[in-house]
């Protein structure tokens, strides 16, 4: 294996003076024509302003770590989060991959642990911090979009629906109070499947009249979970409880119609929908955008709303014009 293999990049700008990383730092150097990475500093040592202004002084924009902790540095990184998004060194793809693989990090540890008030406050946190990069930067959309997973699993699943959520939300000129509310809705749309048996979270195969029973109950063992953590708006649920409603009252687990289901569970359907069709199962290819409006406007007509899908698919085509 090449020694770079072992090491990952991390913008400098993300280490702040006078601050202790938490993991040991590296820069990348060449020798003889063979890359060799060079401990700069340990990561239980304070790395002070002097030596980030040595960095900076000779260009160097990124220090290495090693892959094996990545978590300590996304630990690090997400205590400092806001500071980060409002620092105009960094450009805002970069925040974007930041905000992202902070936000898979705590996902994470939510779907390890989802009654832990700890990893609740921490999603929260992050949820406001998000809403902050993409209000004070015109051009996040686009770039936050092109960082989206392909790849399916429920933790990036529940941060993609988040961020293109709330993405979709600004468009529609939803109120920056109301957005940190429905973001953390949608943020834990899906915390109900932690209780769910793995081997039919995981099953490749469709799934039997009784494992889809079964699937089905992650809604209201979700909300259980919720109603049980502190400081989580009431509003926060309707994601939650209404993903899977239906306007056309085929959905569940109470098959509301039509303007029984609230905008925010009416949005985190379309959501929910559009993201799991273009991400890649294990036993499914992503579609393209494209392909998955089709299949949401023919094969699942009356399920969303009409005027709010009609948004989405000019939400949408917003940003590939950019």
């Amino acid at each position: 294996m090449n020694i770079s293999d072992n090491y990952m990049p991390v913008i400098l700008d993300t280490i702040l003076a006078d601050t202790i990383v938490g993991c040991d730092l590296y820069i990348q150097n060449f020798v003889n024509g063979e890359i060799r990475y060079i401990l700069y500093c340990n990561g239980t040592n304070t790395i002070r302003s002097e030596k980030i202004e040595e960095l900076q002084k000779h260009k160097i924009e990124m220090l290495f770590i090693h892959k094996e902790d990545q978590n300590k540095y996304l630990k690090y990184v997400e205590s400092s989060l806001k500071n980060i998004i409002r620092d105009n060194r960094i450009n805002i793809i970069e925040k974007a991959q930041v905000v992202y693989q902070v936000a898979k990090n705590i996902m994470l540890d939510v779907f390890n642990d989802p009654r832990s008030g700890i990893h609740v406050y921490r999603a929260k946190n992050l949820i406001e911090a998000t809403i902050d990069m993409i209000i004070t930067n015109k051009n996040a959309s686009l770039a936050i979009i092109n960082i989206l997973s392909f790849d399916y699993y429920t933790y990036s699943h529940s941060v993609n629906v988040a961020i293109l959520g709330l993405l979709f939300s600004k468009y529609l000129g939803i109120k920056f109070e109301e957005l940190n509310v429905l973001g953390t809705g949608l943020l834990f749309h899906d915390i109900g499947k932690t209780q769910i048996e793995s081997e039919i979270i995981n099953k490749k195969e469709k799934l039997n009249e009784k494992e889809f029973t079964r699937i089905k109950m992650h809604v209201e063992l979700g909300a259980n979970i919720l109603t049980k953590v502190r400081d989580i708006d009431d509003v926060s649920l309707f994601p939650v409880r209404q993903h899977h409603e239906k306007c056309n009252g085929k959905g569940y687990p109470n098959r509301l119609q039509g303007d029984d289901i609230h905008k925010f569970g009416k949005i985190a359907s379309i959501i929910d929908v559009y993201d799991a069709l273009t991400t890649r199962r294990s036993y499914a290819d992503a579609k393209k955008p494209f392909s998955a409006l089709n299949i949401m406007k023919n094969e699942m007509e009356g399920s969303f709303d009409d005027e709010l899908f009609t948004k989405f698919i000019l939400f949408l085509g917003q940003r590939s014009e950019k």
